[in-house]
C-alpha cells in the first residue's frame, strides 16, 4: 500500500485547516423587511387626518429580518408608519409605546456577535489541531466587520423621525420589550392642539394560547343561553357552585372567586393591557420549556397551567402574571358559561397566587406550586389591577357560601390550605377607558373592608 508523501500530507493538512476555518467564518445576513410577510397582520387606525399603522414581528420574523435572534435578548421590533395630513406637526415619543424601549444602537449592541465565543471555540480546537489557531485573528476581524454591518442595518431600519411634519410620513421599527401571544401597542402623538392617542391589540405568531385550541362556545346549546339584567345576573351567580373540582367531580378544589364579563377578544386585550400573559396550550415544546423553567427557577411567562374542573371540563382560558421565576406568579382560570349580561358572555373563574414549589405525591411529576393561603389577596389584586387600567365598567361582590377563617382553613386538591371571606368578585370589563361604578348589589368594597377588619 502506497503511503502519502510528506508534501501531499502537508497540503492536505493545510487544506483541512483552511476548510475548517472557512466553515467557522462569522456570517451576518439580514433581509429586507419586504421579504417577510409580517405586514399582512398590520393594523391601521385613523384619528382626524392622522393615520397610524402598526405591526409586530414574531421571534422568527425578527431573526430573519435583523439577522440575529433579538428575541433572546428580550427585544421585539415593532413596525410603525405615521402619516400626517393635517396642517400642524406632530411629535412622536417612542416612550409612549414602551417606557423601557431600546434605541436602535442599544438594540444592535445587545445583539452583537461575541468575540469571546469565537476565541474560545477556536482556542479549544486549536489545542487539538494547531492550524485552527490561524482562524482566531481572521474571525476577530470578521466579527468586527459584521457588527459594524449590524449597526448600520439597525440604524437604516429604525423609526428615527421624531417630528412628523404636515404632509409627511414616517416609517420604521422601534425596539421594545418582548411580549408574545398578544401585544398591546399604545402610541401618543403630541401637537399644539393636544394629544392623539392610539392603541393596537396585535396577535403575534409563536405562542398558541390555550383558548384558541378549544371550541368553548359549543359547550352550551343556544336554548341554554340566558341573558340577564343586574338583578337576574345576581340571582344566577348565587346558584353557581362554590368551588372547582377534580376531574371526577367528587372533590373540591380552589374557590370560584372571579366572574368576568366580556367577549374573549376584550378579555384578552384588557388583561394584556394590565400585563397579564396568555397561557400556552400544552405541547411538547411548551411542556419542555415549562419543565426547564420549573427545575431551574427561570422565567416562563406563558407556561401551561394544570387543569381544574367546572361543569365537567377543565378551564377554557387561563392567564398569568409571573415574576422573574415561574415558581412565583398570579394565575387565573376561566370557564365559559351559558350566562349573558346585556348580551355579553359571562366567565366564571378562580384566581390565586403561587408563592413557590413543593414536593407532593398528588401529581405524577411529584411537584406542585404552593399557593398563598390568603386567596382573597389575589382576587383583590385583580380588581385593583384592572381598575387602575380604567378597564372596569362595573364591579361588585357576591357571597357564594360561607367564610373560611384562617383558624380552620380548607385545602385545595394538592393539599394547600386557604382561607377566604367567601366573596366572589364580578367585573364587567370594557375595552375603552371608562369610569368604574358598582353593581346595585348588597356587597360593595365597604363590605369587603369590614370583613377584613
Amino acid at each position: 500500500m502506497r503511503t502519502l508523501s510528506k508534501r501531499t500530507l502537508d497540503s492536505f493538512i493545510v487544506f483541512l485547516a483552511l476548510s475548517l476555518i472557512a466553515s467557522g467564518c462569522v456570517t451576518y445576513k439580514p433581509h429586507a423587511p419586504s421579504e417577510t410577510p409580517f405586514m399582512e397582520r398590520a393594523q391601521t387606525q385613523t384619528d382626524g387626518q392622522v393615520r397610524v399603522t402598526a405591526a409586530v414581528l414574531s421571534d422568527k420574523e425578527s431573526k430573519k429580518i435583523f439577522g440575529v435572534a433579538v428575541a433572546k435578548k428580550g427585544i421585539q421590533p415593532v413596525w410603525l408608519e405615521i402619516e400626517n395630513k393635517e396642517a400642524i406637526p406632530y411629535i412622536f415619543v417612542p416612550r409612549s409605546v414602551d417606557p423601557n424601549y431600546y434605541s436602535y444602537e442599544e438594540a444592535a449592541y445587545r445583539s452583537h456577535l461575541k468575540k469571546m465565543k469565537y476565541f474560545v471555540e477556536y482556542g479549544i480546537l486549536g489545542i487539538l489541531f494547531f492550524p485552527l489557531l490561524l482562524g482566531i485573528p481572521i474571525n476577530m476581524l470578521n466579527v468586527n466587520s459584521k457588527n459594524k454591518k449590524m449597526d448600520r442595518f439597525f440604524k437604516e431600519q429604525a423609526f428615527r423621525q421624531k417630528v412628523i411634519m404636515p404632509g409627511e410620513k414616517g416609517a420604521g421599527f422601534i425596539f421594545v420589550t418582548l411580549d408574545e401571544g398578544t401585544k398591546i401597542v399604545p402610541l401618543e402623538l403630541f401637537s399644539s392642539k393636544g394629544v392623539r392617542n392610539f392603541r393596537f391589540t396585535i396577535n403575534v405568531p409563536g405562542v398558541t394560547p390555550d383558548y384558541t385550541t378549544k371550541d368553548y362556545e359549543a359547550h352550551y346549546a343556544e336554548e341554554k343561553i340566558e341573558n340577564y339584567d343586574d338583578e337576574g345576573l345576581y340571582q344566577a351567580l348565587l346558584k353557581m357552585p362554590c368551588c372547582t373540582t377534580n376531574k371526577k367531580g367528587n372533590k373540591y378544589g380552589d374557590p370560584l372567586n372571579v366572574v368576568m364579563i366580556g367577549d374573549i377578544e376584550n378579555v384578552v386585550a384588557v388583561l394584556a393591557t394590565a400585563r397579564w400573559d396568555q397561557t400556552e396550550s400544552l405541547s411538547v415544546r411548551s411542556g419542555t420549556a415549562m419543565a426547564k423553567a420549573l427545575f431551574t427557577g427561570g422565567e416562563n411567562r406563558y407556561s401551561p397551567i394544570s387543569p381544574l374542573y367546572f361543569d365537567g371540563r377543565s378551564q377554557d382560558v387561563s392567564f398569568q402574571k409571573a415574576r422573574e421565576t415561574i415558581n412565583e406568579r398570579l394565575h387565573m382560570r376561566l370557564w365559559y358559561t351559558p350566562l349573558r349580561y346585556h348580551s355579553k358572555p359571562v366567565w366564571l373563574g378562580t384566581i390565586s397566587r403561587d408563592i413557590g414549589v413543593r414536593m407532593t405525591w398528588r401529581t405524577w411529576y411529584f411537584t406542585t406550586h404552593k399557593i398563598d393561603s390568603d386567596i382573597d389577596d389575589a382576587r383583590d389584586y385583580l380588581l385593583a389591577d384592572l381598575a387602575s387600567a380604567s378597564n372596569v365598567a362595573h364591579y361588585g361582590f357576591i357571597r357564594i357560601g360561607h367564610a373560611v377563617p384562617p383558624s380552620h382553613p380548607f385545602k385545595n386538591l394538592t393539599g394547600d390550605p386557604y382561607f377566604t371571606d367567601d366573596l366572589r368578585i364580578v367585573l364587567d370589563i370594557s375595552p375603552q377607558d371608562v369610569p368604574m361604578t358598582t353593581f346595585p348589589w348588597e356587597h360593595s368594597i365597604e363590605d369587603v373592608s369590614a370583613d377584613k377588619a
